[in-house]
């Protein structure tokens, strides 16, 4: 993977190089001030959080905005974690900087805090950056409230959506007052073409890609089936589908353009092995939404953003494989088996679930363990009397059941708690991280 060992090392490049330019360009605006007193350290040092502040803010929308060599280096979930981080920076920074500006031309005025505040305030620039400020507090904090009730997706949606409102106030803010911008016609230029290039991969990507892909493929649902109790499958054609670019292991995300569901995009898994005629994503009903899933009507249109992912086939090293499922994390493990088994890989799934009811694919991981280099092991942690594996995938248990855990890439998918288990268990077990591929069920 060659390819990606360099995007790997250019990404850090990138992020040093942008820090450098800014540090620089601050340097150069600010030094006299730094050196002259304490006052015009304050503002010298405001103007750099302000910076740092919008650089970051930027750094999340081109982190989340499906930029495809980003996303193919580190795939969305780990991208979705950096949006997360560096939104607390950026927001601490965001808040620092106007109370850094304001005691600093306070103090060089002599009005004070106060005075200073309500004297920014009547200059239209300063009043739409407080605008600005006021939406990122009230988007970061309902976000949180949002995540901690599990308030619906709509909300999430719309919310998020000020975020755009609060772009454009603090861009107008930066251009028309930012010292350290305004003062020279080199950095003006860079922070532009900093704004118009995120602007542009988040447009192209994130908004314009899904709608040229229903253009081409005019995906829609052509079948709706009942996997287990919980669990239904989807099955996706369209035009042309042997040349949409999706591997074994990745995800797209959804948006069924049916009543009820238009306002929502969720990420789901393929579940079988492309076969160049349909896609097929497998559900489980766990929320409002999924449990709606099964009325969805054959005909009706899918708008697909993606694929994502990095939970690929070509990240395995070795010849030898073993997958860990845990309940509907089978759904990527599934046409990964497929696909390692059918390049002669020695292949063994451990996959977990409460009860024998529980199992997706049963008859379908039962054919593929007719292979001879395929061996299927189903854990059972809630069913007494079951004939075969009981209790839970802990190091003793994978260990037993694949004694050369240690010579094997392993897969493992499942939900959030089990996946940190297993991780751990792997730890202990002393397989190297460079050998376990992991995929989150969150973003």
């Amino acid at each position: 993977m060659p390819s990606v060992t360099i995007a790997k090392r250019l990404w850090p490049a990138f992020l040093a190089a942008n820090v450098i330019c800014i540090l620089a360009f601050w340097w150069e605006g600010s030094q006299s001030s730094l050196l002259r007193d304490g006052v015009g350290a304050l503002i010298a040092f405001g103007r750099l959080a302000g910076l740092f502040a919008a650089f970051l803010i930027l750094l999340q929308f081109y982190t989340i905005g499906r930029s495809p060599w980003l996303e193919r280096t580190y795939g969305l979930d780990t991208l979705s974690r950096f949006h997360h981080q560096t939104g607390q920076w950026g927001m601490l920074l965001l808040l620092l900087h106007p109370i850094l500006i304001v005691f600093g031309y306070g103090a060089a005025s002599g009005t004070g805090f106060a005075g200073q505040f309500l004297s920014l305030l009547s200059q239209w620039e300063v009043l739409l950056a407080g605008v600005a400020l006021i939406l990122f507090v009230l988007v970061v904090a309902s976000s949180i409230v949002i995540a901690r009730r599990r308030l619906t997706y709509e909300l999430w949606y719309g919310v998020h959506l000020v975020v755009y409102v609060a772009i454009v106030l603090a861009f107008f803010h930066q251009v028309q007052l930012g010292g350290t911008v305004t003062g020279s016609d080199l950095f003006y230029g860079y922070w532009l073409a900093l704004y118009f290039f995120v602007l542009f991969q988040h447009l192209a990507y994130r908004f314009l890609r899904p709608l040229v892909l229903l253009h081409r493929h005019a995906f829609f649902i052509s079948r709706v089936a009942r996997e287990v109790q919980q669990v239904v499958s989807l099955y996706i054609t369209g035009k042309n589908m042997n040349t949409f670019p999706i591997q074994e292991g990745q995800f797209m995300i959804l948006r069924f353009l049916a009543k009820g569901f238009r306002w929502q995009a969720h990420p789901f898994s393929l579940s079988m092995v492309p076969d160049g005629r349909h896609l097929r994503v497998s559900i489980k009903e766990l929320g409002d939404f999924t449990r709606k899933v099964p009325t969805l009507e054959p005909g009706t249109r899918v708008l697909i953003d993606g694929p994502y992912g990095v939970f690929t086939a070509d990240r395995a090293s070795s010849e030898k494989i073993l997958c860990i499922a845990g309940g509907i994390g089978i759904t990527p493990i599934r046409p990964l088996l497929e696909r390692f088994v059918g390049q002669g890989k020695d292949a063994v799934l451990l996959y977990g679930n409460r009860t024998e009811g529980d199992i997706v694919f049963r008859g379908e991981l039962d054919a593929l363990a007719k292979d001879p280099r395929c061996r299927v092991v189903h854990i059972l942690s809630n069913q007494p009397g079951f004939a075969g594996e009981t209790g839970r995938l802990d190091a003793a248990t994978i260990l037993r059941l694949a004694p050369d855990v240690r010579e094997r890439d392993v897969f493992v998918c499942g939900p959030i708690a089990m996946l940190a288990s297993v991780r751990r268990s792997l730890r202990e077990l002393g397989v190297p991280s460079a050998r376990v591929h992991h995929e989150r069920f969150a973003l």
